[in-house]
């Protein structure tokens, strides 16, 4: 049984409701455009009326020049006094390069306003540009200026407001004629159908080519999908739930692990994958995850929170490597990816990866890169780059940074007396000692090359005792004995130069330079010492 069409009065009408916003629309273009006409006609009339008057004195200026330079205050007179007569102009008044009035004249029924629109035009000699003879003032009559601009703005204005509102009603009658009542008779004949019935649309001959047309032709289309839909529906959910079924055995089987976590970080799903990478049976996994997850399954919690924040703000996925919380004695990393759905459920989905050794292997290359393959100390090139940012942070922070050079005196004289080996026993053991005397927390120890070291101490200036400490300890532990395996005993010597941020320089190169100075001054004057750097 077909329920009969509504039918749409009063306020309902979509026709009334647009023959108002039509007429709202034409009424605020009209008020928008007459505005516009009135500030643009007002503006031009205002620079028509001052062009005028600029024409006016240009005309004259030249015979004001001659009367200025002759002092001819008969015709300087007469020519303010035509000029005055323009019913634009109030006052005109020649004046003197020293300032006294040559001439002046007011426009009958005119009075002198100081806040008057003043032109001016300079009078020069007309025999010598360069002789400046004075000044024509010329002030306006404003109100006669606003009142020709006003009166033909008006007009202006009047003009584009009826040209907006005769376009709007003839808009409004053809937009009536050609889509309001045509979609009504559309919308009428569609709520008589009945879905399934096989009744379809009737498109008249007036519309076949046009949006009306392409409208029906729509309407019909979506009464055909409506039946297939209906006869596919069973299939499709036979279909879906065959397909989840087969999502969950590979959810299940995956090789990666993947959780789901609510807005809270507590568990909501996980496969046995997680439970495997993460070393915790997987009922103990759901209860630890009925509290935090991330915070019981990651070494750096923190870390992971802003990934899963980066996440939502970003709306992509965000991956890292991630170190998993100890289980045991082995440390295990994973690679994590973190998303989260824009959809109105808060939900946080990850998927990790074990790359426990792959991280072993870059550890250990980076690692190789970065030291000294004898000394294990930090290289030249990791060395100057740990340096570079240590001098960052201290200028950031307004700190101090204290940067030594180290020589090893007698070196060469031990690799030529004892071989290669002794001279690599030596580096070894001077390394040692050097780490032992510094902050291995927070300083840095790196070998240049050959018996060249460099040592940085963070958060130490010149006065401080602590800079003194450290290189009394480096001189100490440097100068003793060192038995090498085959038992006998040598001795090296060490010479150090010291620059300090900011005393000596803010750039890394600027405070290595001033260190190896001193450092060749201590070398000059008797070695076994060290010296602070001259300051810059």
């Amino acid at each position: 049984m077909t329920t009969p069409a509504p039918r749409v009065r009063g306020a309902n009408s979509l026709q009334l409701r647009f023959m108002l916003l039509v007429f709202a629309s034409a009424t605020l273009l009209a008020l928008v455009a007459a505005g516009i006409a009135y500030q643009l006609g007002q503006a031009r009339a205002l620079a028509s009326s001052r062009s005028s008057v600029q024409a006016l004195a240009t005309a004259v200026e030249a015979t004001l020049a001659i009367g200025a330079y002759a002092r001819d205050e008969v015709l300087l007179q007469e020519v303010t006094g035509g000029l005055a007569r323009n019913e634009l102009v109030d006052v005109v008044e020649v004046v003197a390069a020293d300032g006294r009035a040559l001439a002046k004249a007011v426009r009958k029924g005119a009075s002198e306003h100081a806040d008057a629109t003043l032109l001016t035009r300079p009078l020069v000699s007309p025999f010598d540009a360069r002789e400046h003879l004075g000044q024509l003032r010329i002030r306006l009559n404003d109100a006669r200026v606003r009142a020709g601009a006003n009166q033909e703005a008006y007009t202006l204005a009047a003009a584009m407001a009826g040209q907006a509102a005769l376009l709007a009603l003839m808009l409004y009658l053809l937009a009536a004629r050609l889509v309001s009542s045509p979609i009504v008779r559309l919308a009428s004949a569609l709520r008589r159908m009945t879905p399934g019935s096989g009744e379809r649309l009737q498109t008249p001959d007036s519309h076949a080519a046009d949006e009306i047309g392409v409208l029906i032709a729509g309407a019909n289309a979506l009464l055909d999908a409506n039946e297939r839909q209906l006869q596919t529906e069973r299939a499709l959910r036979a279909e879906v739930e065959a397909m989840e079924a087969q999502y969950r055995q590979i959810f299940d089987a995956s090789s990666a692990g993947i959780f789901v976590l609510d807005d809270a970080g507590r568990l909501i799903n996980g496969n046995p994958t997680v439970s495997r990478l993460v070393g915790l049976p997987l009922d103990e996994l759901r209860l630890l995850g009925q509290h935090d997850f991330v915070g019981g399954v990651f070494s750096r919690p923190e870390q992971v929170r802003q990934m899963i924040a980066e996440a939502a703000r970003r709306g992509e996925t965000v991956s890292a490597d991630l170190e998993l919380a100890v289980q045991g004695d082995q440390r295990r990393w994973v690679h994590c990816l973190v998303s989260v759905p824009r959809e109105g459920a808060r939900t946080v989905e990850g998927v990790i990866y074990d790359i426990t050794e792959r991280k072993s292997d870059e550890n250990a290359v980076r690692h190789l890169a970065e030291h000294d393959a004898l000394t294990q100390l930090k290289n030249r090139g990791a060395g100057q780059t740990v340096l570079a940012r240590f001098v960052a942070d201290a200028r950031a922070r307004g700190g101090l940074l204290s940067v030594a050079c180290i020589d090893l005196d007698g070196f060469k004289r031990i690799n030529d007396t004892h071989g290669h080996a002794a001279g690599d026993e030596v580096l070894v053991a001077c390394a040692e000692r050097m780490r032992a005397a510094v902050r291995r927390s927070s300083d840095l120890v790196a070998r240049l090359g050959g018996d060249e070291f460099l040592v940085a101490l963070r958060d130490v200036g010149p006065g401080d005792a602590v800079l003194v400490q450290v290189m009394q300890a480096l001189l100490d532990g440097l100068s003793r004995p060192i038995r090498l395996s085959t038992g006998e005993e040598v001795s090296v010597g060490v010479s150090i130069g010291v620059a300090c941020l900011p005393t000596h320089g803010t750039e890394p190169r600027l405070l290595v330079r001033a260190a190896d100075e001193a450092l060749y001054h201590v070398k000059k004057n008797g070695k076994l010492a060290f010296a602070l750097a001259l300051p810059a």
